[in-house]
C-alpha cells in the first residue's frame, strides 16, 4: 500500500512540474496535428506569402506568427473537415498561452527590428508555406514563456 502511495505521489510530482510548459505544448501540439491533416489534402498549387525562419528576427515572431495564421484560410482545401482545421489553427494561435510567448518585446523593439507586413513576403507554394508554418511553431515551441 505505501509504495502505491509513494509511486501516485511520484507521478503527482512530475505532472506539476510540468504543468507550466503544457498548456502551450498542447496547444501547439493541436495546431501541428491540424496542420497535417490540412498538408495532407490540400491543393499544392496555390501560392501565399510566407515568413521564412532563417531571417526573422525574435521580436518579428509575433508578425510572422499573425501572418501564418491568417494565411492559413487561403490554403486551398474543399474539404469540410479540412476547413474546420484551418478555423482550429486561427482559433488556437489566438489563445494567450501562445501570445504571451512570442509578445515579449516592447514596441520600440518591435520598431527597430522593422518586422514585414503579411503581403511584403516572398510567395511560395502550399508545400514551401506549410513547411515554413511548422518551423515557426517550433521555434515558438522551445521559446520559455
Amino acid at each position: 500500500m505505501k509504495a502505491s502511495v509513494c509511486f501516485v505521489f511520484a507521478v503527482v510530482c512530475w505532472f506539476a512540474a510540468q504543468a507550466e510548459e503544457s498548456p502551450k505544448i498542447l496547444t501547439l501540439s493541436k495546431v501541428m496535428n491540424e496542420l497535417n491533416k490540412i498538408n495532407q489534402g490540400m491543393n499544392k498549387r496555390t501560392t501565399l506569402n510566407s515568413p521564412t525562419i532563417n531571417d526573422l528576427e525574435d521580436c518579428c515572431v509575433k508578425s510572422a506568427l499573425d501572418c501564418f495564421r491568417a494565411k492559413v484560410f487561403y490554403l486551398s482545401v474543399t474539404d469540410a473537415k479540412l476547413k474546420r482545421s484551418q478555423k482550429i489553427i486561427s482559433h488556437e494561435l489566438r489563445k494567450s498561452v501562445i501570445v504571451s510567448v512570442v509578445s515579449n518585446c516592447k514596441p520600440e523593439e518591435i520598431q527597430k527590428a522593422q518586422c514585414k507586413s503579411c503581403d511584403s513576403y516572398k510567395k511560395v507554394d502550399s508545400q514551401t508555406f506549410v513547411q515554413n508554418f511548422q518551423t515557426l511553431l517550433q521555434k515558438v515551441s522551445s521559446k520559455r514563456s
